[in-house]
């Protein structure tokens, strides 16, 4: 027994001697050039070893190979489409005795591999030997092979390898450095984990991926996978399910914070247009995707300052992304992509938009052309400009630099309505196109946010069509052109009394809007319609109404230069009906010219048209000395038709009541000429 005993130990121990020799003994160098040669008669490619290889037999069967390099295709740019200082590879001994492949170590040393895309398509990892195009891919189980299922790893790296990519076809380019990887699976049936970081434009990327069952991965079933991206510019965040299913599909919850989405696109090779815009995206919710479609559900969206909760799809297969929907969102911020817009360039004038140019910055709308998107939104709050729109729900759709957003439900500045809004970024112009009908708007504020004009204040009705194209704010003015009406109600001038604006001038001509002194004139019905031809607004048709006075007017506003050619018509009339009340009454016509820029118009008596008037001044001037201007002076006073005569059956002899203070007929001319 001992005899056997020694018998094996020393077949043992040659066997370990033979292990431990052999690769001493083979002369590995003169295997380089047979190796070579066979890659080359199967891909078309020289192969370039340069260090030494190693082999060895136990403990483990391993190899070494150092500072290898395979040449590239004929037409890449690069020499070599990958090299590498050094791999190391080494599987178990023993395991191989029972048919399984454990993978002790992989390890590849400061490896560079270039991919490159020719114009016409070709791809420099397509070999040019028909051997290669013809050669029947071998997987584990033929042959009796190993499969899938009897492989186990143990450390797998990558140590500060470089990759890059070009594609002369589309132009775009990548490339990555300090790629340092960390891959463990103990086996199919154990967790698989990997770890490590990579450098990309700069920034470094760190990446943790932890699957729960590989095995049930790679048999078509699903895995628990825990993913976390961490970068500058972006952190994601996954934990749910992962399947092999016509590529891969995944379901679970999902969080991503990007600092700006112009940034990261920049960053990642494919920069967008020009513009404002696509800043912070905050999203989470329950994510699930396959191929290029991606749903998420319960999802609470933060981007570009404005917050969103809802449901929406992404399709990632098109020449844009395209996003659906339904979201309700706190503010929807339309300045924020109009980039360099000029808005609120109008200056602080009292009247107006003041003497400020409109701005010559030009108008960017192509970052509109970023995406396609089909919403129903539902908003607490819209900005347009200086413009706020309240509580509104709209429906919204955006192909191909197009934009139409349909407001179905529309409050603001305490007024309600619906419009339609286009938004035409896909031209090499920028075009805009407006569709609105409003009713009981507050002037002031309307009017103070949409054209900075500051002196009307009642209830508003407007229905508006107008359409615009430019470069500019300047060239968007030029270019208006559409129609409309408007009405106010129940509202005042600010700061200018008609009656005192006559008069000054009758005495000079005066410019500015304070030629109407502080006080104001009140009105119960003003308005009228207005159609606007390349920034040129005409009217034929103005009309206020009030007591004591009427006003009918024509002209034109001229928006480029910010001019008033207008001719107003104030008529002292001696009746005390207001809105609904007739326009056409008899009474002094007092024709005044408005003239210039509007934010410091020049008024004048159109002296002419006085004297073509004179028949109707001479009758009102004969009715008032007929009854010694008492009519006049009792509806200046404010006395009701009964007081001013006697009434129906009542004896001529009976005196009206006597007031309890006598108005005096000077006075009432004071008050009547804003004296």
């Amino acid at each position: 027994m001992s005899r056997l005993f020694a018998i094996l130990v020393g077949l043992i121990l040659l066997l370990v001697a033979v292990a431990i020799a052999v690769p001493m003994l083979v002369p590995m160098e003169t295997y380089k050039a047979q190796i070579a040669a066979a890659v080359k008669e199967q891909t078309g490619r020289d192969l370039r070893i340069d260090g030494d290889i190693g082999l060895s037999l136990f403990p483990n069967v391993a190899v070494s190979i150092g500072d290898v390099g395979f040449s590239n295709a004929s037409w890449g740019k690069e020499r070599e489409m990958a090299s590498m200082q050094e791999m190391r590879a080494a599987l178990k001994l023993m395991p191989l005795f029972r048919g399984a492949v454990e993978i002790d170590s992989f390890v590849l040393v400061d490896p560079v591999i270039h991919l490159e895309v020719r114009r016409d398509g070709t791809p420099n990892w397509q070999f040019e030997t028909a051997r290669a195009a013809a050669a029947p891919a071998t997987t584990g189980s033929e042959g009796g092979g190993i499969g899938v299922s009897d492989v186990s790893l143990g450390e797998i790296s990558i140590r500060n390898g470089r990759a890059s990519y070009v594609n002369a076809q589309t132009g775009t380019s990548y490339a990555t450095e300090k790629v340092n990887v960390n891959l463990a699976l103990p086996g199919l049936d154990q967790p698989f984990v990997a770890d490590g970081s990579l450098v990309w434009s700069g920034d470094k990327i760190d990446v943790d991926l932890k699957a729960d069952r590989p095995r049930a991965f790679t048999e078509g079933g699903e895995t628990p996978v825990a993913l976390t991206l961490s970068a500058p510019k972006i952190r994601a965040t996954y934990a749910g399910t992962l399947k092999a299913l016509d590529g891969v599909a995944f379901a679970g919850d999902v969080e991503l914070n990007v600092s700006s989405v112009r940034a990261l696109a920049a960053w990642a090779g494919s920069p967008m247009p020009d513009g404002e815009g696509f800043g912070a995206l905050a999203l989470s919710g329950k994510a699930s995707g396959a191929g290029d479609t991606y749903r998420f559900s319960d999802a609470k969206i933060g981007f570009d300052g404005m917050n969103a909760t809802g449901n929406l799809t992404v399709n990632t297969g098109g020449a844009r992304p395209n996003v659906r929907g339904a979201l309700a969102v706190d503010r929807i911020d339309v300045n924020t992509y109009l980039a360099d817009s000029g808005k609120g360039a109008g200056g602080g004038g009292s009247g107006g938009a003041g003497d400020s140019e409109w701005s010559n910055a030009p108008i960017d709308l192509s970052g509109l052309k970023a995406i396609d998107a089909d919403f129903d939104f539902s908003t607490q709050e819209i900005l347009f400009q200086q413009i706020k729109i309240g509580e509104s729900a709209l429906k919204l759709k955006l192909a191909n630099g197009l934009l139409n957003a349909n407001l179905s439900r529309l409050n603001l500045y305490q007024g309600a309505g619906s419009g339609t809004l286009t938004v035409n970024g896909a031209s090499a112009t920028p075009q805009i196109a407006a569709n609105f009908k409003l009713a009981g708007l507050a002037a002031e504020p309307f009017l103070t946010d949409a054209a900075d004009f500051k002196r009307l204040q009642g209830k508003t009705a407007i229905d508006i069509a107008v359409t615009a194209a430019g470069r500019s704010q300047r060239d968007m003015v030029s270019a208006l052109n559409g129609n409309g009406s408007v009405k106010f109600t129940d509202g005042k001038i600010k700061g200018i009394n008609l009656a005192q604006l006559t008069r000054s001038v009758f005495s000079a001509a005066t410019s500015g809007w304070q030629s109407g002194g502080t006080q104001d004139t009140d009105f119960s019905e003003m308005g009228g319609s207005f159609t606007i031809t390349n920034g040129v607004l005409k009217n034929d048709d103005l009309r206020l109404l009030s007591p004591l006075i009427r006003v009918t007017g024509a002209g034109t506003v001229n928006m480029p230069p910010k001019t008033l050619n207008y001719r107003v018509e104030p008529k002292l009339a001696a009746s005390l009906e207001g809105q609904g009340g007739q326009a056409d009454v008899k009474g002094i016509e007092v024709p005044i010219l408005v003239t210039g820029p509007w934010s410091n118009p020049r008024f004048a008596p159109d002296l002419a048209s006085m004297i073509q008037n004179r028949e109707n001044i001479e009758s009102t001037i004969k009715s008032i000395k007929e009854d010694k201007g008492k009519g006049l002076i009792d509806s200046l006073m404010g006395r009701p038709p009964a007081q001013q005569a006697p009434a129906e059956g009542a004896s001529g002899d009976e005196a009206p009541a006597e007031p309890a203070t006598k108005p005096r007929p000077e006075d009432a001319l004071r008050q009547l000429f804003g004296r």
